[in-house]
């Protein structure tokens, strides 16, 4: 029997994730939970992991209440940054789903982005994929956003300036108190550099590309080349790849093969699913950002 399906990542937020479900606006069968969990090394992590987890507990209270199931897929904090691994995760999870004749939403009010984001561009690219071939597929597969009222993140900031004027005005000696030290630091740093601060080494550097769903579908033979250079890796030109496409397809290695390869490659490129960088008079052929989460979200 079908079913109405949300997939939710769980951030710092609780009512923007349950009240279009518990107030009637859309009807769930189901909810996945997608949460975190914090490393024991990082004590900021490891607080922003007890604020999700407890959002995620009150989440899953509140719908067995309302007699909708609940599952929940645990990820690590390394794998929340790591957009390549989310984004087929969260297209096989998807895909399934509507494989099995559900109706499919995504709720991407909450934190963390990299994750919501995933799903939001897996939803767009299955939809851009598959609605010549999957009747009535935007009217299956759904992604919302839900605004707040108000951000308690501005009265925390208001709260610590009265407080910090009222140590102010209690006294002299109070200014050089641990706690009032703290209050002013903290507000100093809000001041200049906002409700963040720094950036987390990723190892791969400060940012994380969200590549863009290509518009074009991949014919039998162009997943052919996809699937070999993501087995093999990159080709220093096209005559390596097409001559060892050839071995592992038992096909004879000739001009003709060849020039089929170089024409099904430069479709690829142009599509954006291969990146081709030219090393004297070779052209370095391998999957782009977008060909290898192809690759993981097209097995075989």
């Amino acid at each position: 029997m079908a079913e109405q399906v949300h997939y939710i990542p769980v951030g710092f937020d609780f009512e923007r994730l349950i009240h279009p479900i518990s107030k009637g606006e859309m009807g769930a069968n189901r909810v996945v939970l997608v949460t975190h969990d914090g490393d024991p090394d990082n004590d900021d992590t490891e607080e922003a992991a007890r604020l999700a987890g407890n959002m995620a507990n009150q989440l899953e209270r509140s719908f067995d209440l309302l007699d909708v199931e609940v599952e929940s897929i645990g990820l690590e904090v390394d794998e929340l940054y790591k957009y390549e691994r989310l984004y087929p995760m969260a297209y096989d999870q998807l895909l399934d789903e509507l494989e099995e004749g559900n109706e499919v939403y995504v709720n991407i009010s909450s934190m963390p982005r990299t994750t919501a984001f995933a799903y939001a561009t897996a939803a767009d690219s299955i939809i851009a994929e598959y609605q010549q071939e999957v009747e009535g597929i935007r009217e299956r597969l759904h992604t919302y956003y839900v605004p707040p009222k108000r951000y308690l993140v501005l009265d925390m900031i208001q709260r610590l300036r009265e407080a910090k004027g009222l140590l102010e005005d209690m006294g002299e000696d109070l200014r050089v108190h641990p706690e009032y030290i703290k209050i002013r630091e903290l507000l100093d740093k809000i001041d200049e550099n906002g409700v963040t601060e720094g950036v987390r080494d990723l190892n791969e550097g400060m940012h994380i590309e969200f590549p863009s769903s290509p518009g074009s579908n991949v014919e039998d033979f162009e997943g052919d080349v996809l699937h070999f250079l993501g087995a093999e890796g990159t080709f220093s030109s096209t005559s390596e790849l097409a001559e060892q496409m050839a071995a592992y397809l038992n096909e004879e290695y000739n001009e003709s093969f060849r020039s089929r390869v170089q024409y099904n490659v430069s479709n690829l490129e142009e599509k954006g699913y291969v990146d081709r960088e030219k090393h004297g008079n070779r052209l370095e052929t391998k999957l782009s950002k977008v060909g290898e989460m192809w690759v993981e979200t097209h097995h075989r």
